[in-house]
């Protein structure tokens, strides 16, 4: 979805008073591709947040590059907090990709 499509679409869910849910990375809102992603891993914690498939599959990609020892709170303790910089890194990475994507866009139609 480029930064227009994404402007307009956020614009008319507030005019309508009914913000859908949608990918908190790149905008899409089609319910039929949103899943919730668990930030740190669904062994970790509860709290997700609503992604598209492309966007959960990146982010997952790079959970998943781990080794599985790597992933779960009961990591070794010099390992504890590498899975969430990984996965808070990923996140940051797609979202960064999709920023930097959608300025060169806005920079070339001026």
């Amino acid at each position: 979805m480029n930064k227009m499509t994404y402007k307009n679409s956020i614009k008319k869910q507030i005019r309508e008073g009914e913000l859908k849910v949608c990918c908190r990375i790149c905008g899409e809102d089609d319910p039929h591709v949103i899943e919730q992603h668990h930030i740190e891993g669904r062994a970790n914690s509860d709290v997700t947040i609503p992604l598209c498939k492309n966007c959960h599959a990146k982010i997952t990609h790079e959970q998943n590059a781990l080794k599985p020892e790597f992933r779960f709170r009961k990591a070794p303790p010099k390992n504890k907090g590498g899975f969430s910089m990984v996965s808070i890194g990923a996140l940051l990475e797609v979202a960064g990709n999709i920023l930097i994507k959608n300025a060169h866009e806005g920079l070339d139609n001026d």
